[in-house]
């Protein structure tokens, strides 16, 4: 690999081939002057003697909206949600200048100062003019959109900047407990528990009554809706006082993720329209024909499909989509992994499908392709899309564990990949973009191919660069792969990633004793599979599951050992350093340290420091004795720790291979994330991130992507100590695509 610049260099480089260009960044969703209510009490700021008593305050506010709108939060987001017109307040808990809770009404705005309404609105206009004060919720962006959107153009309340936030969802969050209140709230064992009937109740208040079409507004009805957006509150603060403030990095990181959040990318929302149309209508045909394959059945009618496909002789445990693409050999929903990065191999694989008869196949097929989430997505998009046409709040800090972001809302973190080619190459944009825009499904399949399959494949091109803008988008190649090898010492390997050399062919030719080229399609991707799926000790029979294509599990013990033993023997060194690290860590209560990575019990978690210097968090380590899978007689020290996985709290047995994939891909979201920070700092506006891309929405600019790539091939002292060979795919153009 080249040498790197110094950063400064690196960024004045930047600057100057953008050319100085800076983009202001919008985060509110329409326009954003106040209106002049009748009897609102202007909020202006207190006058110098009550500035002088703001001295004594406390210096932080929490606070909690409770909102009624026709309005679908969950389809909708908080920001497109805060903006609807049937959207309103019913109250807002918060701590006071005393310290105690305080419930502000809509009508507290329009009463005089010496009443006992009126003084607390002037209680929390007070606060907010206390520029000292910083503003704690649980999911901040919510209390915030509600404020920019409602309490700043209705009741003339001044913005509250990002900088004077903090989110406890996003502490819990970072420590890697549940971030729903209610179940961090149980997991921490806090004593203020959330009010269930309270929720039920304040979230009925957005629907009529079925009988008279009226909305229940009655005093006794909305006081039993403060009383629980108090609790709330004391949860919250409860919550905070337990679980703490984000570490200045971290801190950073999430202020960057709210403007992120904030500015939202451009929806083109007549693709959008016109995709729904191609799919409706080819719908009507699919439905047709899975009626003739069942014998009259719907999509809709689950318990009978499962048992039709049964008595054709095929086994069909459930209806799960995640089943349904197992047996057909798919993604789900076209979730991409970093085994899934080069196009030219997406055929690798087929031959491992599941016999099934042909009729069970393409009724399986048609139900998995109508009802998958990736059709929905249409519809999320068009629901979440504000005034202004952008969506915001797609991302969730903290996501995953190791750190990364995952998605929300329209989900763009699993865009499935186009299947449709042409040429055995991926169909050029255009062409995708003009046969979905003509609404026509028949024109969609003679143009390119099924109609369905087509707008999924296309379902990214719908995020736009606005007038004037471009999209530009660096993404690191094989990340994973070169930080494993980087952090192991694996140095031959690393040379050869370094050098540009493809790793793929390189393992594939120790595994078949060949030289294999490009043209040796399958061999490649069993190369391919090998340097992405066995660097944190997948075993045999699970590499046959997962990548199996017609061969028997010898061969695929084979490969695993010229892996371990041949290809990068360091890397199961690294595993086993780790696992005995973290082992004596929670046994011995110690810090222990391997490969640069320090583990140490803090408060209920252990803690992993990274050699970049973050932490990575385990609630609840437990030391037990563990039976190893390959001998029930031999029983070793190990550890546990609680996670949540699929919606609720599971014990994880810790071994060396899943802290070595915690490591590495902590390690590579903070590469992510240095470069997502210099690219601000260098004038490109960052709107959305994926997976190891960050995509920037800067005015137009041939060169932005050198720029970008400057920027990101840049490495800081712990990357450069490490050796991480760094590489990065760059594009610009007008729409999203991979």
């Amino acid at each position: 690999m080249s040498d790197t610049p110094e950063l400064p260099a690196a960024l004045e480089a930047a600057k100057r081939i953008l050319n100085q260009t800076q983009v202001p960044a919008s985060v509110m969703g329409g326009e954003s002057a106040i209106f002049d209510l009748k009897d609102v009490q202007p909020c202006v700021p207190p006058a110098p003697s009550l500035r002088r008593q703001t001295m004594a305050e406390p210096r932080v506010c929490i606070l909690d909206f409770e909102t009624a709108s026709a309005a679908d939060l969950k389809k909708a987001g908080g920001w497109r949600y805060a903006e609807d017109a049937t959207t309103e307040i019913l109250c807002l808990a918060f701590t006071n200048v005393h310290g105690t809770l305080d419930v502000w009404r809509p009508r507290d705005a329009s009463q005089p100062a010496n009443t006992e309404e009126g003084d607390r609105h002037w209680r929390l206009r007070n606060l907010v003019f206390n520029e000292q004060v910083t503003f704690i919720a649980h999911n901040a962006a919510f209390e915030k959109a509600i404020w920019r959107n409602i309490m700043v153009p209705v009741f003339g309340f001044p913005d509250i900047p990002d900088h004077r936030w903090h989110d406890t969802m996003a502490s819990c969050a970072m420590k890697v407990i549940p971030q729903q209140l209610e179940m961090a709230a149980r997991v921490l064992g806090l004593k203020a528990e959330k009010d269930t009937v309270g929720s039920r109740l304040t979230i009925s208040l957005s629907k009529p009554n079925k009988k008279t079409g009226l909305y229940d507004r009655s005093p006794e009805t909305l006081q039993r809706v403060y009383d629980y957006c108090a609790q709330d509150v004391k949860a919250e603060v409860e919550l905070h006082n337990r679980i703490g403030w984000l570490p200045r990095g971290e801190r950073r990181v999430w202020l960057l993720d709210q403007k992120i959040n904030e500015r939202g990318v451009k929806l083109d929302l007549d693709f959008i329209r016109q995709a729904q149309l191609v799919v409706d209508r080819a719908t009507v045909p699919l439905a047709a024909e899975f009626q003739t394959l069942t014998g009259g059945l719907k999509f809709t009618q689950r318990d009978k499909i499962v048992a039709w496909v049964r008595d054709q002789g095929v086994k069909l445990p459930d209806m799960k989509k995640e089943t349904l693409a197992k047996m057909l050999g798919e993604n789900v929903d076209g979730d991409e992994d970093e085994a899934d990065d080069a196009p030219d191999d997406d055929n690798a694989g087929s031959d491992g499908l599941l016999e099934l008869p042909p009729g069970v196949r393409r009724a399986l097929s048609i139900r998995q392709l109508i009802g998958s989430a990736s059709v929905k997505k249409l519809g999320r998009m068009a629901a979440a899309a504000c005034g202004d046409g952008r969506a915001r709040g797609l991302l969730q800090y903290h996501g995953a564990g190791p750190g990364r972001w995952a998605g929300r809302i329209i989900q763009p973190q699993n865009f499935p990949r186009g299947s449709i080619k042409a040429d055995d190459k991926p169909v050029d944009i255009d062409a995708v973009v003009a046969a979905i825009m003509s609404g026509d499904p028949e024109l969609v399949e003679a143009m390119l191919g099924p109609p369905v399959e087509t707008v999924v494949g296309g379902l990214r091109h719908a995020i736009i660069a606005d007038k004037h803008h471009t999209l530009v988008s660096g993404d690191f190649a094989q990340v994973e792969a070169r930080v494993l090898l980087a952090l192991a010492g694996q140095d031959d390997k690393v040379a050869l990633l370094a050098s540009g050399s493809d790793p793929y062919l390189d393992m594939a030719s120790q595994i078949y004793r060949r030289p294999v080229t490009k043209q040796d399609k399958a061999e490649r991707q069993v190369g391919k599979n090998s340097v992405l799926g066995l660097g944190f000790q997948m075993g045999a029979a699970k590499f046959m599951d997962r990548y199996g294509q017609g061969q028997d599990l010898e061969f695929f013990k084979e490969v695993v050992r010229v892996y371990r033993e041949e290809w990068a023997p360091g890397v199961p060194k690294l595993w086993y350093a780790l696992e005995k690290a973290a082992v004596r860590a929670v046994w011995d209560k110690t810090p222990h340290e391997a490969y640069g990575v320090r583990y140490e019990l803090e408060d209920g978690w252990l803690a992993a420091r990274l050699p970049s210097g973050r932490k990575l968090w385990y609630w609840n380590p437990q030391p037990i004795r563990k039976a190893m899978p390959w001998d029930e007689t031999d029983v070793r020290p190990s550890w546990t720790y609680q996670a949540r996985k699929m919606g609720r709290q599971v014990t994880v047995d810790a071994y060396g291979g899943l802290l070595t994939e915690n490591v590495v891909q902590g390690l590579a979201r903070d590469l992510l994330v240095e470069a997502m920070i210099r690219a601000e700092d260098a004038g490109l506006p960052i709107v959305l991130t994926v997976h190891d891309e960050l995509l920037a929405e800067p005015h137009e600019s041939a060169a932005s992507t050198l720029a970008l790539e400057e920027i990101m091939v840049y490495r800081s002292d712990w990357a450069k100590g490490l050796n991480i060979p760094v590489a990065v795919d760059t594009w610009a153009g007008e729409r999203y695509r991979k």
